[in-house]
């Protein structure tokens, strides 16, 4: 991928991600929802619509540097011909925003194929290098996924649905996805479980897939693993956008609880 972009997204250079995400907005009218919000929303539409809104731009970053990466590996796009572009972008240069966004754009999941064997490559790296105890803070999760998960290319990729780019970063084989949860956050399995199914649904019918492997990783307990035959998940974007707050187990972490209705009536 881009060495540049990919230090500006290291460095959280939120300002320059955020005005590249205006601009696809103006350009192309899409909002960036992660397929987790979705998930949330099964449990909380409420919980789910003000997460995706404050995840949006590192959403929107993370799709672009995929699209960038993918488009280098499958030798649509040059390298230094996107550094180039984003050091321009980043400069305030609009025509090169505009072309910046436009790198790997309309990729489609069959194309993407082409790229598994680098995408399994790159995660057998980061789980090799999962060792020793898990470290502390937003690490943690990282650390638990690379060294549990399931050995596959992980793939990110939209499905869009009306204004909505529901952006899913899931392990894709032969026949079924694969969504890894890891439960850090001390709410019920069922939760979880229900959670990782929506996220299922979105990622299956991105990849053409019948089945979903739900992967719920504990701290400090052997994995609970499950398979669900994934549902169209329309259904779900829908009371996502609704947003209407919904009593239940998210209430108790939720940062966002000062102002519900379940608490202010």
């Amino acid at each position: 991928m881009s060495a540049l972009l990919s230090r500006l997204a290291r460095k959280c250079e939120e300002e320059f991600f955020a005005r590249l995400l205006e601009l696809e907005k103006r350009e192309y009218g899409l909002r960036y929802i992660p397929a987790d919000a979705v998930g949330y929303a099964v449990v909380c539409p409420r919980y789910g619509a003000l997460y995706a809104e404050e995840r949006e731009v590192a959403v929107f970053a993370r799709a672009l540097m995929d699209r960038v990466k993918y488009a280098v590996l499958l030798r649509i796009a040059d390298a230094k011909v996107v550094d180039s572009l984003v050091a321009k972008a980043a400069s305030g240069d609009s025509g090169a925003a505009r072309r910046l966004l436009d790198v790997g754009r309309g990729l489609t999941p069959s194309e993407l194929q082409r790229a598994f064997d680098d995408l399994k490559r790159d995660f057998e790296h980061y789980s090799k290098a999962a060792r020793g105890p898990p470290p502390h803070g937003s690490a943690e999760e990282a650390y638990h996924f690379y060294k549990y998960a399931e050995v596959l290319p992980y793939v990110g990729y939209a499905d869009v649905w009306e204004d909505m780019v529901i952006y899913s970063i899931a392990g894709v084989a032969d026949d079924y996805v694969y969504v890894f949860k890891y439960a850090g956050v001390g709410l019920q399995y069922e939760t979880y479980k229900a959670m990782a199914a929506a996220e299922g649904d979105v990622a299956a019918k991105i990849w053409g897939r019948r089945r979903v492997k739900i992967h719920i990783q504990p701290r400090d307990a052997p994995p609970r693993l499950s398979w669900g035959e994934p549902k169209d998940p329309a259904p779900h974007y829908k009371a996502l956008r609704r947003g209407e707050c919904r009593r239940g187990p998210l209430c108790r972490i939720c940062p966002w609880r000062g102002d519900c209705e379940c608490f202010t009536k």
